[in-house]
């Protein structure tokens, strides 16, 4: 005899427009926005962002005669794969970030992280595509021959080797779902998963281009933070525990506004003056920005209404309000597509400097240690998370009834702006000198991470599960860096590209918290004695690290590429002892 089983499906469990007649949950009454529930809204916001994005490309300039041409095909499908590529990545944030922190425990979050899963294949899928794509509009050729000539030239176009990168990131993320990896550690990959295209394409090139790079990349990682925690919200709305998610969300989505226009203006205002703003790109921009503020105005109407209706049990004015904001927000999600195939206005062209070109910004004086410790160049990424952390931390110290040790404030707080100075005072040099390179190596991952470790974060963060690696393998993570770098050579071929700047740092400073969070006296010694084995190294090196692109910069005073390397050498050494003698001591002392 055959049982009927109950319909356990994540569709069925979250309700993404099913329409069994299941009962409402006591106290919470049916809605949804529309007939055909939270699909429906999905559904109408997908086809909504592809006509917004092919019809844009459509109504651009048309290619040169003469020039080679991918075909109409191409040139439609791009902009219109492209767009759901990206809104499928939005969805996997989305139910990531419900499933780490706005679903209970339970069997809703494990539904929640299967969905996840399913929205990364097609993520992975449609970025692989992306690649095929992005490779026949680049060389002009059809389908059919670009596949004959994909692997070479996936090689030489950044943006297809990114968008390779995206494809095998969102891989990784539904091999994470079926691995039943914690829903934090799925949503930081995804999160990493969205910025390789952003630091490729327009930005990434010209005066400016680390600032450039730095703000759309932030921009998109909360546009798809903020986009994918709302529909994730209207998906859970009938549960019990909606109002407590709905308040969580809403700080969430007030960060994630605050920078999406903070870093849209930043950079409007590197490719734009006033007198574009009539252009055609112009236009698209303010189009943009009204976008934007209408949603600011949403979130706002949210705060004062409709949270406090959800909170007595009324969902139909979250899911109305939330429902046209989802709409706007996919559509302006198809408009940023088309914008990225927009050309940019013309203006006033300067003659830029091989110097600007390589790095994104003249360096006209020497580097003496006045203009070093005075003059700053903003880091978006590592300057900004300096500055959040120290708010977090002061935040978290005002909510607190308990004696907290002055000591742990003292440190934390130096440990920022360590890496705020690091970053942003000393990084102006930093992609132009090598010694200056591994000043701010040792610093950010080594220096910081101890300051941070001692103001003893996790104490701050209350009730929260944080996974800690062994002190052996941090140790080998971190001196998995300057090997790889300095002495197996990979330097060579990273240096001067910004994402491996970000990459670099990033690895560093994960990897010194993870030394840091839990001391050991042996694998602290290795350490210093890579550190101090490197920098040997570099002193007895013949050839220069990074000749190839510190030779192009033809900066305007005279640079001695293998002297700075001998510097670079000593700082190494330095760094090594300076960590040999703080272990040896801090032990003696414990």
């Amino acid at each position: 005899m055959n049982r009927v089983r109950p319909d356990t499906s994540p569709e069925a469990s979250l309700d993404l427009g099913a329409t069994s007649p299941r009962a409402p949950l006591p106290g919470l009454p049916r809605s949804r926005p529309g007939s055909g529930g939270i699909a429906g809204l999905i559904g109408l916001g997908v086809v909504t962002a592809g006509v917004v994005a092919v019809g844009l490309t459509a109504g651009g300039a048309p290619p040169l005669p003469g020039l080679p041409d991918a075909g109409p095909f191409v040139r439609a499908a791009l902009p219109g794969v492209r767009v759901v590529s990206e809104i499928a990545a939005v969805f996997v944030v989305g139910a990531l970030l419900a499933a780490a922190a706005l679903i209970p425990a339970g069997g809703d979050r494990d539904r929640a992280t299967g969905i996840a899963g399913r929205a990364a294949g097609w993520w992975a899928l449609l970025s692989a595509a992306m690649v095929v794509l992005t490779v026949a509009d680049a060389m002009g050729q059809p389908l059919p021959s670009a596949l004959a000539t994909l692997a070479p030239s996936v090689g030489r176009l950044s943006v297809a080797l990114a968008w390779l990168v995206v494809a095998n990131v969102a891989a990784l993320v539904w091999i994470g779902t079926r691995l039943d990896l914690k829903p934090p550690l799925l949503l930081a990959a995804s999160l990493v998963g969205v910025a390789p295209v952003a630091l490729t394409g327009h930005s990434s090139s010209g005066g400016d281009h680390d600032i450039a790079s730095d703000s759309l990349m932030l921009h998109v990682v909360a546009v798809s933070v903020w986009v994918g925690g709302l529909v994730a919200l209207l998906v859970i709305i009938r549960k019990p525990y909606a109002a407590a998610a709905a308040r969580v969300f809403s700080t969430v989505a007030l960060v994630c506004w605050a920078a999406v226009a903070v870093t849209g203006v930043v950079n409007a205002s590197l490719r734009l003056t006033f007198d574009d703003l009539g252009t055609r790109y112009g236009v698209l921009i303010v189009a943009k920005t009204a976008a934007v503020v209408l949603l600011g105005f949403f979130g706002y109407l949210h705060r004062q209404r409709t949270l406090s209706r959800l909170a007595e049990g009324a969902t139909r004015p979250l899911l109305r309000l939330g429902a046209i904001e989802v709409l706007l927000m996919l559509a302006t999600i198809g408009l940023a597509v088309g914008l990225s195939r927009t050309p940019g206005p013309l203006g006033v062209r300067r003659r830029l400097s091989a110097t600007e070109i390589l790095i994104g910004y003249p360096l006209p004086d020497a580097p003496a240690l006045s203009r070093l410790l005075t003059a700053w160049r903003p880091d978006l990424v590592f300057g900004t998370a300096a500055v959040v952390a120290t708010l977090w931390y002061l935040d978290r110290l005002r909510r607190r009834t308990d004696p907290w040790p002055v000591r742990r404030t003292a440190s934390w707080l130096s440990g920022c702006a360590l890496l705020f100075v690091a970053t942003c005072v000393l990084g102006e040099y930093e992609p132009a000198m090598f010694s200056v390179h591994i000043v701010m190596q040792a610093l950010v991952g080594l220096a910081v991470p101890l300051l941070l470790a001692h103001g003893k974060p996790l104490a701050l963060s209350g009730p929260l599960a944080v996974w800690l690696p062994r002190p052996g393998l941090a140790a080998s993570a971190v001196v998995a860096i300057p090997v790889l770098l300095y002495a197996l050579g990979f330097f060579d071929g990273l240096a001067g590209k910004h994402w491996a700047r970000l990459a670099i740092l990033a690895c560093s400073l994960a990897a010194g918290l993870g030394l840091f969070a839990r001391t050991r006296r042996a694998p602290l010694l290795v350490v210093a004695g890579v550190y101090a084995a490197i920098g040997l190294l570099l002193l007895t090196r013949n050839a220069a690290l990074g000749k190839g692109f510190y030779a192009k910069l033809a900066l305007e005073w005279p640079h001695d590429l293998l002297a700075d390397q001998q510097l670079a050498g000593w700082f190494a050494v330095a760094a090594g002892v300076v960590l040999a003698a703080y272990t040896v001591v801090t032990r003696r002392q414990a």
